[in-house]
């Protein structure tokens, strides 16, 4: 009985990660998927960049470039703009839980999430789904939004309950980190 029921977890957690459509949420991603390399120093990077062109100098054939590059948006901020709330100002939670970090909800979203857990910088660590057991047990099928940020790993884990969802759930955690870069969220 308990393999029949993490089997059907199983199941219905990854329909909802290979779900194609777009995320209600949009999020710039934060992490490249593939390594980058640095462009040259006198070189602007790629993308967030506005080019204006001056006059010409008298006689001159080339033209000066002047560039603007913008850092990205912070997600956290992007985050909140889209409805989402920070879990300790919701319910009686950390600001900061290790493990985790600082994490967001959209409130009519409770209890299967997204949350959205920030490390101490406004950087996205992980993106979390919880799914009540009675749901798995029930045959239920599930429905979210996915994450536009890439996955890096993922963890599947037990939970008995805490405030904000407080019944026997699965936590289904989407680490847009490495392992080793988990030790952000882990104080």
């Amino acid at each position: 009985m308990r393999k029949s029921i993490v089997s059907a977890a199983l199941i219905a957690l990854l329909a909802l990660i290979a779900d194609v459509r777009r995320p209600a949420a949009q999020f710039a991603p934060f992490w490249p998927s593939a390594p980058q390399q640095l462009p040259p120093a006198a070189a602007a990077p790629a993308g967030n960049v506005e080019q204006t062109r001056t006059a010409p100098h008298r006689g001159r054939k080339s033209h000066r470039k002047h560039e603007v590059v913008r850092p990205p948006p912070n997600q956290r901020e992007v985050a909140e703009r889209n409805g989402y709330k920070r879990v300790s100002d919701l319910v009686n939670f950390p600001k900061f839980f290790p493990g985790l970090g600082i994490i967001f909800v959209k409130p009519d979203t409770l209890p299967l999430g997204p949350f959205l857990c920030f490390d101490r910088r406004d950087r996205p660590v992980a993106t979390v789904y919880m799914v009540p057991v009675k749901d798995i047990d029930d045959h239920k099928s599930l429905e979210a939004a996915g994450s536009a940020w890439p996955v890096d790993h993922v963890s599947f884990y037990f939970n008995a309950g805490h405030p904000g969802v407080d019944v026997p759930h699965y936590h289904v955690v989407l680490w847009h980190v490495t392992k080793k870069q988990e030790a952000r969220v882990a104080k």
